[in-house]
């Protein structure tokens, strides 16, 4: 896997209950991205549909150099920058939330609440890996402000956008997904919005039942023993191809160009294999993990 993916499927699957670390990096991958990664090659296969999806990188962290500037000025260009990208964090998660149909008073109240969703959404996934007891004391009582906002949200969208609104909460990963292969695709079958929107809706829409799965197996709790894990393991690698295979069946007929939904099955291969092999880890171990493959 190339460095852009491979924090999306360290020790945990983050690539499915997401922490705040992701979201950190989400913010700084949004504002630091940048187009046109799969540059023409010479030596690349004329038939594009051969040729590899090449993967973004992600954002390289400054190095923290002495400069002439006054700490306390500093301190606070680099805290408006962070909420600068932060909210361009939120605004991008939730894009197809808004269209010319809305108002910009309309549109401008549900940007702040889905930016205060954010903020306490971040706020959960830091306190549940912080070893402070503080923190962890305040857990509840983000989760109340989160279903508070959850249901401002609901009250500030259209019907038609209640269900989108429910998919595109837990889909950071597969927005980081779906950037990075439209990037990697942009010179050889570049995505309209209308590809994207279709894309991601429809991974969402298959997702949802492998999460099920998943959460009702206990494989991520730590409390199963070595065969409980195992079965676990059976039911939700058949959850996790079912969901491969229906999303990139039904995905099919909203791609009309071959070589995009080739270079997508691709795509997807690659990272349902690395899923699989990062569950697999976990009911078996690390070391079957590293040296057993997922299916193609």
């Amino acid at each position: 896997m190339a460095a852009s993916i491979k924090p999306l499927h360290s020790a945990g699957l983050r690539g499915v209950i997401i922490p705040a670390l992701v979201v950190f990096v989400a913010v700084a991958w949004w504002a630091g991205r940048t187009p046109a990664i799969l540059a023409p090659d010479a030596n690349a296969p004329a038939n594009p549909a051969a040729a590899p999806v090449a993967r973004s990188e992600w954002p390289r962290i400054a190095d923290g150099k002495p400069g002439n500037t006054d700490a306390d000025v500093g301190t606070e260009q680099a805290s408006t920058a962070a909420q600068t990208s932060f909210g361009a964090y939120v605004t991008g998660k939730y894009r197809f939330l808004f269209d010319d149909d809305l108002s910009g008073e309309a549109a401008e109240a549900l940007r702040s609440a889905l930016l205060n969703r954010e903020r306490v959404a971040v706020a959960i996934n830091t306190a549940k890996q912080a070893n402070d007891p503080a923190a962890k004391d305040a857990i509840q009582r983000h989760q109340a402000e989160l279903a508070a906002l959850d249901r401002r949200i609901g009250a500030l969208l259209r019907p038609a956008d209640l269900a989108a609104f429910e998919v595109l909460k837990d889909s950071d990963v597969e927005q980081f997904q779906l950037d990075d292969y439209a990037g990697g695709v942009s010179e050889v079958a570049p995505l309209s919005d209308a590809d994207r929107k279709a894309i991601l809706y429809t991974k969402l829409a298959h997702r949802q039942r492998f999460r099920q799965v998943l959460a009702d197996s206990g494989l991520m709790s730590g409390d199963l023993d070595s065969a409980e894990r195992r079965q676990a393991f059976a039911e939700v690698s058949r959850a996790l191809v079912e969901s491969r295979d229906h999303y990139l069946q039904e995905v099919r007929q909203y791609l009309y160009n071959d070589a995009q939904f080739t270079l997508l099955s691709n795509y997807e291969n690659s990272e349902y294999t690395a899923e699989l092999a990062k569950l697999r880890g976990i009911a078996y171990g690390e070391s079957v993990a590293a040296s057993t493959p997922g299916p193609g």
